[in-house]
């Protein structure tokens, strides 16, 4: 049963008693901190704590810009330990920017490899059209980047105290009042705190929670209380490091990426290839080619085993890649740790928050792993969530929905019009027959000046509004007030 200390003002002291005496930042003050009115650098004291549940890309973000913030926290996951798994993610200015405010830029440019053209290819390897990226820089400050996640969670890692981070903490109850929300873990642990961020991922725990108390008063919308929207299957993974003589677009400054698109025995399939850094090249199939036979069943888990895997795996190691050998040749320099069969599933959810709890990335919007929007619009989320915690001076029920709602408000166009970029790519690669094949033709040969009408309506590029500002690279200029 929930504890009663929740749904009373008076057990207030029983609560957060443990903690208050605790509140005041680990962070040394700013020496500007002379002004009431939020002076640049993290607050002398924290006047509430923020519970985070998951550590992947956006948990970790989150948790660091509120150590910068000066913005007491603690940090919840249920695995035993830092993500090992190699995969990656995309970044580009959106997100480089406010990394580079973070002083992270060089060390997080160590681990990703720039893009430098999307090429598409029929079956045969003959080039159905190609984007150029290379103008990325010039226009938005940054190129687009493909960057080792792990690696990444690491840096954010070492710059998080170790005591804010708790490893084998599964989420089985959540406990919110007037005064407070409290996290009950399966190992017996109890959380307490003022704010609940779910940052746990596609399946989030804490969003399961949320939406069961809303469901119980009838406040749910129909469209959150369905399932993920599943599209079909798809197995990603990483080689270790190749031979760059063998294989050098592997040890090649730019990466240029490579779709493949077409049908194998009748079975449709879409093949990516990205060169990453440390001379690794990330691959992935998805299509008809990996098509469960009890899709119901499949849809109930979004991992595989690895008999699964290498059964998967069997299926596609005859098909072409541009680099002159089949797929099974890199299949065949891939950990199986490092190989994964997923589920392709997608969804925007309209309901982000409760009384004092919050969701950000995919517990909020999942999007397909290949439209390369996940971790980043999770990085933005944080950015824009920590700016406006930051001015909020106090621990009331009323003012923290007041934040929830800005938070919302500020990130639901943008991810709205990102959603549809991604929808219109998936959508665009599923495409079969003469028209997918017209429309695949027609946009990897538009005029730059189209495909620049469509990123510019993604750019937001903000910044931590308590640090000090860094240049905005881009020629084309967006308000940094927006996210």
């Amino acid at each position: 049963m929930a504890p009663s200390i929740l749904s009373s003002k008076s057990s207030k002291s029983g609560l957060y008693s443990s903690f208050d005496s605790g509140r005041t930042s680990s962070i040394a003050s700013s020496s500007r901190s002379g002004s009431s009115h939020h002076p640049m650098g993290p607050k002398p004291f924290s006047p509430f704590k923020v519970l985070i549940v998951g550590a992947g890309v956006g948990g970790l973000m989150l948790g660091f810009c509120l150590e910068q913030a000066g913005i007491d926290y603690v940090i919840l996951d249920k695995m035993r330990g830092p993500p090992t798994t190699k995969s990656t993610i995309q970044m580009t200015g959106n997100t480089l920017r406010a990394i580079e405010q973070l002083g992270l830029l060089e060390e997080v440019m160590r681990i990703a490899k720039p893009v430098s053209s999307i090429v598409l290819r029929r079956p045969n390897m003959s080039t159905v059209g190609k984007i150029d990226t290379m103008y990325l820089k010039e226009r938005y400050g940054h190129y687009s980047c493909i960057v080792q996640r792990a690696e990444l969670c690491q840096l954010l890692l070492s710059r998080i105290p170790q005591e804010k981070i708790q490893w084998d903490r599964r989420v089985l109850e959540v406990v919110s009042g007037e005064i407070g929300v409290q996290c009950r873990c399966s190992n017996g642990h109890v959380e307490q705190a003022d704010i609940l961020i779910g940052a746990d991922g596609a399946h989030s725990s804490i969003r399961q929670n949320l939406y069961r108390t809303l469901r119980e008063k009838h406040m749910l919308p129909k469209s959150d209380a369905e399932p993920l929207k599943y599209t079909q299957n798809s197995i990603i993974g990483m080689t270790n490091p190749l031979d760059v003589e063998r294989y050098p677009a592997a040890g090649a400054r730019f990466s240029e990426v490579n779709i493949v698109v077409g049908k194998d025995d009748g079975s449709h399939y879409t093949l990516w290839l990205s060169p990453a850094s440390g001379n690794r090249v990330v691959w992935s199939v998805t299509g008809e080619l990996l098509s469960p036979e009890d899709s119901d069943a499949n849809f109930r888990q979004s991992e595989f085993g690895p008999e699964a895997v290498d059964a998967v795996c069997g299926l596609i190691q005859d098909l072409k890649t541009p680099f002159g050998c089949p797929l099974g040749d890199l299949i065949g320099q891939s950990q199986r740790d490092n190989i994964t069969k997923v589920m392709i599933e997608e969804k925007h959810y309209k309901t982000w928050f409760h009384g004092r709890t919050a969701l950000i990335g995919e517990a909020c919007h999942k999007f397909v792993p290949f439209s390369g929007q996940g971790a980043e619009q999770a990085i933005l989320d944080a950015v824009c969530l920590v700016n406006l915690l930051y001015k909020l001076d106090q621990n009331s029920l009323p003012d923290i929905i007041k934040t929830f709602q800005a938070y919302h408000d500020k990130r639901h166009q943008v991810l709205k019009t990102a959603f549809s970029v991604s929808s219109y790519m998936s959508n665009l690669m599923d495409s079969q027959g003469l028209t997918g094949e017209l429309k695949r033709t027609m946009t990897f040969n538009m005029p730059s000046w189209v495909t620049n009408s469509s990123t510019d309506k993604i750019q937001v590029r903000p910044l931590l509004d308590f640090l000090p500002a860094v240049d905005d690279r881009g020629s084309k200029s967006v308000s940094t007030k927006s996210v």
